[in-house]
């Protein structure tokens, strides 16, 4: 089989620009959220069907579970990319009054659906990381191996794009095989034996039965590699691996298959210390940083366009002025506060907040609003917005 592989196509996302049609995205996002309702039905019947006492049906529970967790971010699957120098060239009151015209048509439920945007958007620093995962598939073609690093404190964007990234690459069923260029696992807890983390992987490229020893593990892993044209292989959280017997699997797999393999957690540059291979092997590293000061001024402020409002909320700004005109801190000063820059805290916070918005027919955010979605995010009532997509039309099952 010829491991050589193509150029990857170039990444589908939506820049904010004078071209942004709000209703031709509206119908877009309604029949992504429509698709992703009806395959996540049919594979909660099938998961009502296994039988918890056979060991083949455990495991096609968990390669189930892992395929409609991922399956969720196609809601999304051409994401928005807030890029500030897109944004500068149009001149953001140009775009503000471009958008806001077409804000002001919409239903409620229209504006809802809009909101599906906030669940997976591409800042510069994260499409930087996709270009890089699409660079690193693209050196195997020339016979290169790149493994590299992604590091980053819990909450901003790591798994969220990894999984995004697997999810557009998902395995194609073939005629003699599975098509599986991309393989994305998250490291098991356990450090008895490699075989649960060999198994992860097993279960990813489709593999339906596994017996046998650690060795067979990996045989069986060098071939299901080959086989199913794996091109990239994610292990996320890769910290869980404690164990440097467990470690040097990791490389003694990188050495055998010579796919480029990405390591993500917190701090994965302490899991590579004290062994100068690893070290060697994953010597390239990307690191994800917290939303804090000017970033986060800038990020708020390009994420107050994507809201479904005629007005702006000036979420990026310091200071307002009240109604008696006084300056009063404003709500990228409390932003930060609250969420400590943690993009996963941010875009709950704003979510929330639009719903509520919405709810009371606001014309734009503001700081009531947002003060009352933290106070229920911290009282754990924030809105899952899976939940509430599964639940529109009668969908309800977990």
């Amino acid at each position: 089989m010829d491991v050589l592989t193509s150029p990857s196509p170039p990444l589908n996302v939506l820049t904010f620009d004078l071209n942004v049609n709000v209703h031709q995205r509206i119908t877009d996002l309604q029949a992504w959220i429509n698709t992703w309702r009806e395959a996540d039905q049919r594979l909660h019947v099938q998961v009502v069907d296994l039988n918890p006492n056979r060991r083949a049906d455990v495991l096609r529970g968990s390669q189930i579970a892992s395929l409609r967790r991922k399956l969720a971010l196609q809601v999304t699957r051409q994401p928005v990319c807030l890029d500030p120098e897109a944004v500068r060239k149009v001149g953001f009151p140009v775009l503000r009054q471009h958008l806001a015209n077409q804000y002001a048509g919409l239903s409620a439920a229209e504006r809802q659906i809009w909101l599906t945007n906030l669940f997976f958007l591409l800042t510069p620093t994260l499409r930087a990381l996709l270009e890089k995962l699409d660079a690193i598939r693209g050196y195997r073609s020339f016979g290169q191996q790149r493994c590299f690093l992604v590091g980053g404190v819990s909450g901003v964007g790591k798994s969220s794009l990894l999984n995004w990234y697997a999810v557009n690459y998902l395995p194609v069923v073939e005629a003699t095989r599975n098509h599986v260029p991309v393989v994305k696992i998250d490291a098991p807890v356990s450090n008895r034996s490699p075989k649960p983390l060999f198994q992860r992987m097993l279960l990813a490229c489709g593999a339906a039965t596994l017996r046998g020893d650690e060795e067979h593990y990996l045989q069986l892993l060098e071939l299901y590699v080959q086989q199913c044209g794996v091109e990239l292989l994610i292990v996320d959280e890769v910290e869980h691996i404690t164990q440097a017997a467990l470690r040097r699997r990791l490389l003694e797999l990188s050495n055998l298959t010579g796919i480029p393999i990405v390591c993500a957690s917190c701090n994965p540059i302490t899991w590579t210390t004290g062994d100068t291979e690893v070290q060697g092997r994953w010597n390239d590293y990307f690191e994800l940083t917290q939303m804090t000061g000017t970033r986060l001024d800038a990020f708020l402020t390009l994420l107050d366009l994507l809201l479904p409002f005629e007005q702006d909320g000036y979420l990026g700004l310091r200071e307002i002025r009240d109604e008696s005109q006084q300056k009063v801190a404003g709500p990228a000063h409390y932003i930060e506060q609250w969420t400590d820059g943690i993009i996963r805290e941010i875009m709950a916070l704003v979510m929330d907040a639009s719903f509520k918005a919405l709810t009371a027919r606001q014309p734009r955010l503001n700081l009531d609003l947002l003060n009352q979605a933290w106070r229920d995010i911290k009282r754990a009532k924030v809105v899952n917005f899976l939940d509430h997509l599964r639940a529109r039309n009668g969908g309800g099952h977990a």
